[in-house]
Parts: C-alpha cells; sequence; structure tokens
C-alpha cells in the first residue's frame, strides 16, 4: 500500500468507521475503552507490515543464519542480501542491515534498515525470544517516502510458540513524508498480542 493510498483511503476510513463502529461490538466481549486499534487507520495497518513482515521477517532470516552458519542472507529470500554481523562486545547480540526493493502489501520499493537484535533466550531448534532496536527508510513514488524506528526497544516473545512470535512488547513510530516534508505521524504500542496493538496518528 502506497502512502498515498493511506492518506486517500484514512479519510472514507474514517467515515465508514463513525458510521459503522457501533454495530461491529460483539456482546460477548463487549468493553469500555481499548479500541483504538491499528486494524481502524490505513497507516495503522502499515506500520503493522513494519513490524511484522518487515522486522519479525528478518528475525526469522537471522534464525536461519545461525543455523547455517551465515553472515548474509544469500538463499532465496526476501532479504537476499542483508548482512548479519555478530556484536563482539555484546553477549548474543546481531547487527542486521539491508538496502535493496522490499514487498510491502503487494508494493515494491526501495527500502533500507538497521536491526540491533539481541536475544532474550535459546529455545528449541534456534527459535528464541528477541530484543531489538530498528531504524529504515522508504522511498515510494509521487515524492512519498517515511521513517520508522522504535522508541525504547522492541521486545518480540515466542510464548511456546514454535515459529514466529505471538507476544510483541514495545512502540513503533512513523513518520510519512511528502516531497522532503513531514506530513504524518504515527505511533503504534505493542503490550502483548500483535492483534490488540494500538495506534495513535497526528503527533
Amino acid at each position: 500500500m502506497t502512502m498515498k493510498k493511506v492518506l486517500y483511503i484514512l479519510a472514507i476510513a474514517v467515515m465508514a468507521i463513525a458510521c459503522s463502529k457501533g454495530s461491529r461490538i460483539n456482546p460477548g466481549s463487549a468493553a469500555v475503552g481499548g479500541n483504538n486499534t491499528y486494524t481502524s487507520s490505513p497507516l495503522g495497518q502499515y506500520m503493522m507490515h513494519i513490524a511484522d513482515d518487515l522486522v519479525a521477517g528478518a528475525l526469522n532470516e537471522l534464525e536461519t543464519s545461525l543455523l547455517l552458519e551465515k553472515n548474509t542472507v544469500n538463499w532465496n529470500s526476501r532479504f537476499s542480501g542483508m548482512t548479519i554481523v555478530k556484536d563482539d562486545e555484546e553477549v548474543d547480540t546481531w547487527l542486521l542491515t539491508y538496502e535493496g526493493p522490499f514487498t510491502i502489501d503487494g508494493c515494491t520499493y526501495e527500502t533500507r534498515f538497521s536491526i540491533v537484535a539481541a536475544r532474550e533466550d535459546i529455545m528449541e531448534g534456534q527459535h528464541g525470544d528477541w530484543n531489538v532496536t530498528v531504524t529504515g527508510t522508504r522511498v515510494e513514488k509521487e515524492g512519498y517516502s517515511c521513517k520508522f524506528d522504535n522508541v525504547g526497544s522492541l521486545t518480540y516473545l515466542t510464548d511456546g510458540s514454535r515459529t514466529g512470535w505471538n507476544q510483541i512488547y514495545g512502540k513503533l513510530s512513523m513518520d510519512v513524508i511528502k516531497d522532503k516534508a513531514r506530513i504524518d505521524t504515527g505511533l503504534m504500542v505493542f503490550n502483548g498480542a500483535p492483534s490488540t496493538a494500538q495506534f495513535v496518528r497526528g503527533l
């Protein structure tokens, strides 16, 4: 999803949510508050792609690289060319860097990022918990781009899952840029299950 499409859909989505919010409440799980989730915002959904496709995807490739004892992703992967360097001064910590085309929601644009990933523990088959910091940029067409990074750090926990991570804690921020001027900002707050992430825009 391009930045232009995000902003265009946002106006439509706000009107749709205002008209239909009450009809979507599940009586069995109704609660007061806590409904400001990322799913109601195209920008929030875009940020979830960063947390999921990009960060979690890079962690998957990191775990594969440790298994294969490789320091570059040179196998068939969306992250082909990503370098992985062990930090000699920190225990179980690696630096991941990538620059090249990357696909998000079916759209491929030049993306660059750096991730510092520290392994919290060791699970069966190399799969484990990670504490990460991430910073990156993505350049799209018609002058649109974005910058993203974490606020503090992000923690990805397996919580018993043999694949993927079903618990995320921390904050992710994003600036949306048009012709070098910031036009929007988003903050994603993770406090457990990814589906319950809270999203705030326009900060």
